[in-house]
């Protein structure tokens, strides 16, 4: 441009530097970790290609076929019940190799461990010895889903790039649940049913946290595995249409009978489990037992070999006599609680299809002995008992509703199939209060409840943050020697107790120090005629119900107790501990949702509210240090230098009682005071560390 001239209009343009954009776009760490959730989405599309394709090369193996029931019907008699039985016991050697430590959870109920509570670790080893297993159950007869272990190995290899790429423990469950909603996606070719799987059932919350990393590993795990087998769904589903009104009344009724077939599954399994541990068998002859029993079944009921993939397939398709689904719906049943509770480490999603499956049918074909004119096509009743039973089972209605509608692409399914799953919900909770996957979690002595930081908080007990120096005075105290001790200990509490070390009661501070000045009362007076009662605790008590007593009675502390029947004193608990084990059980370890309750005047409860944590923040109580007494928060740079928000302030007020308010832009600290800030890890220990005053601040 000459001089003197005005810039010209492309001059004025800001220049647009595609390298630079791109160097700030890779460098950003969400973007990193969308990365890593497309390869969790890769490697779980990789365990679930070749776990199919190992599965159907054994099936072609042992049986000449493809479709392990049309293998299954070529087989003599006594054949039928050995290959069952040998590949049971096959799986049983591998298991016992591979779990050396019994008890505990497994399969999908373990990844919900991992993922909510992080108390847990997916390896890579025994989900590869799981794979294996599955495939010599299934390959051979053994009535398991494939999801399970395709689900695992999708977890323990993003489990295992997250731990390679040394990402933060939050996002290592991300990264773990990214994987199983990859493992979903790829053994059914539905990747919003995955997405929603792990959201719905898995996290049990809507969390945006995980819902952009699990669309983007179940898409490409879709994608590629689409790219290798093809874009052929797993169920060749007939045609559906909405024909009448009037037929809501029958699906209605599958909804409905949904319920307790659900429930009788579950406790079939637990039943079968239950069985099977009292005959003490090694796991390898425990698994060929199970294995032989699925293989008498299959003489008259060759649909219930496998994993139910090709005996459903046969019912979407055909018009089965209600005798046969009446006994396909207990053979299937039975020979599922066999294989799973003789040991088998398979799913037993695919299996609930089946199931359900044959309840559609059974509704369709008493429409036709019922009604002859009524046109009930037993496919299209069959896919929504699918869902039905599915919702009965997860407890995951919603996700119901996409995977049949993802099976088909009809819209049309979409409102029958949400009437079904909320009908079969409702009855499968009459029945059983619990999903079979958190059922799973409670029988290995895992407390769960609604939300995951209320089960990090139940699975605390009494006896983690017990303090046991606090001395049991004797109940014969002379009252001049209790107020010695209230001036020597400067504590607001004191337990008295009797002779064998039983807890009477507790002196308040508050209670008794307007006696302090009367001379009388040091000799007619003794401690037991000034005790009061108070809530105590257990020590095998959860920490939610210590909360409770604390919070609602406006107590700093409990005594513990070791039974309400003996009430031997063992220490106390106390309102700080308690606060101190949350904030490192739910807030330290970034849970994925926080839980707030508000409390109003009268210290009654109030709302619950859910939000999210920013990313590598928590919230934490700081003592207020001496250098800042006196100032505002903007003179003591909380903000400004230290990056803190402070949420709130706890203050003790002349006469004891504690006060909770938001500090506003007058209000100045006092000491004594205890801030509950949010902010980073790195940010808090700094400020833990000691706060000089801010430069230019007068003190």
């Amino acid at each position: 441009m000459r001089e003197g001239e005005a810039p010209s209009a492309a001059a004025k343009r800001p220049r647009f530097a595609l390298p630079q954009f791109g160097q700030f776009f890779w460098r950003d760490p969400n973007t990193q970790f969308l990365f890593l959730s497309a390869v969790a989405g890769a490697l779980g599309a990789l365990g679930a290609i070749v776990f199919r394709a190992l599965t159907t090369r054994f099936t072609e193996w042992l049986l000449d076929a493809r479709d392990v029931v049309a293998g299954a019907e070529s087989l003599p008699v006594l054949l039928r019940i050995f290959l069952p039985a040998a590949g049971g016991l096959l799986g049983g050697l591998i298991v016992s190799y591979v779990y050396r430590e019994a008890g505990g959870t497994h399969g999908i109920s373990q990844m919900i461990e991992v993922v909510t509570l992080g108390r847990s670790r997916v390896r890579l080893r025994e989900s590869l010895g799981r794979a294996a297993a599955s495939i010599a159950v299934i390959s051979s007869g053994g009535s398991e889903g494939r999801e399970g272990p395709i689900i695992q190995v999708g977890a323990a290899l993003a489990s295992t790039v997250g731990r390679r790429w040394n990402v933060s423990p939050e996002r290592l469950r991300i990264l773990t649940a990214c994987g199983m909603a990859a493992g979903v996606a790829g053994a059914y070719n539905t990747p919003i049913a995955a997405t929603l799987f792990v959201l719905e059932v898995v996290v049990g919350t809507f969390s945006m946290t995980i819902f952009g990393p699990a669309v983007v590993s179940a898409v490409t795990s879709t994608l590629l595995v689409r790219f290798f087998l093809g874009d052929e769904p797993v169920y060749r589903v007939a045609a559906f249409r909405l024909e009448s009104v009037a037929e809501f009344i029958p699906f209605a009724l599958i909804g409905l009978l949904a319920g307790p077939a659900s429930a009788l599954f579950v406790r079939g399994l637990r039943e079968g489990r239950r069985l099977f541990a009292a005959a003490k068998l090694p796991p390898p002859l425990s698994m060929a037992l199970g294995g032989a029993i699925v293989g008498v079944i299959g003489i008259f009921l060759p649909e219930v070999w496998g994993n139910g993939f090709e005996g459903t397939n046969r019912l979407l398709r055909g018009n089965p006599t209600l005798l046969f689904l009446l006994a396909l719906f207990l053979g299937k049943i039975v020979a599922t609680a066999s294989t799973i509770g003789s040991g088998g480490v398979g799913g037993v999603f695919t299996p609930t299809l089946l199931v359900g499956a044959t309840v559609g049918g059974i509704v369709a074909q008493i429409c036709h002995i019922a009604f002859p004119n009524f046109e009930a096509p037993v496919g299209g009743y069959a896919l929504l008992g699918m869902g039905g039973l599915m919702a009965g089972v997860t407890r995951a209605p919603l996700l119901a509703v996409i995977m049949i509608f993802e099976l088909t692409q009809n819209s049309q399914v979409l409102l029958p199939m949400m009437v079904v799953s909320v009908a079969a919900i409702l009855s499968a909770r009459f029945f059983e209060e619990d999903s079979i996957y958190i059922a799973s979690l409670r029988s290995a002595g895992i407390v769960w409840e609604k939300t995951p930081e209320a089960t990090a908080m139940s699975t605390l007990k009494v006896s983690d943050i017990l303090r046991t120096d606090v001395k049991l005075l004797p109940g014969t105290t002379p009252f001049s020697q209790v107020v010695r001790t209230f001036l020597e200990t400067r504590s607001l509490y004191l337990y008295i107790g009797d002779e064998a070390g039983r807890l009477l009661g507790v002196i308040d501070l508050h209670d008794v120090k307007s006696r302090f000045a009367d001379p009388a009362l040091s000799d007619l007076v003794i401690a037991e005629d000034l005790v009061a009662e108070i809530p105590f605790a257990t020590p095998l008590e959860p920490l939610t119900s210590v909360n409770e007593k604390l919070w609602f009675r406006d107590l700093g502390q409990l005594p513990v107790v070791d039974s309400p029947e003996s009430r031997k004193f063992l220490g106390i608990v106390t309102r700080r501990d308690l606060l101190g084990a949350f904030d490192q059980e739910v807030l330290q370890r970034s849970r994925l949702m926080a839980r707030v309750k508000t409390f109003s005047d009268d210290h009654q409860a109030g709302d619950v509210d859910f939000f999210e944590l920013p990313e590598k923040h928590r919230l934490a109580e700081l003592p207020l240090p001496a250098s800042l007494e006196g100032r505002t928060i903007e003179e003591a740079g909380l903000r400004s230098r230290f990056h803190l928000s402070v949420l709130a302030v706890r203050r003790r007020t002349r006469d004891g009682l504690e006060r909770r308010f938001v500090p506003g832009a007058e209000d100045r600290f006092e000491r004594g005071d205890v801030l509950i800030v949010l902010g980073t890890g790195e940010a808090i220990a700094a400020f833990a560390e000691g706060a000089a005053p801010p430069a230019g601040v007068l003190s």
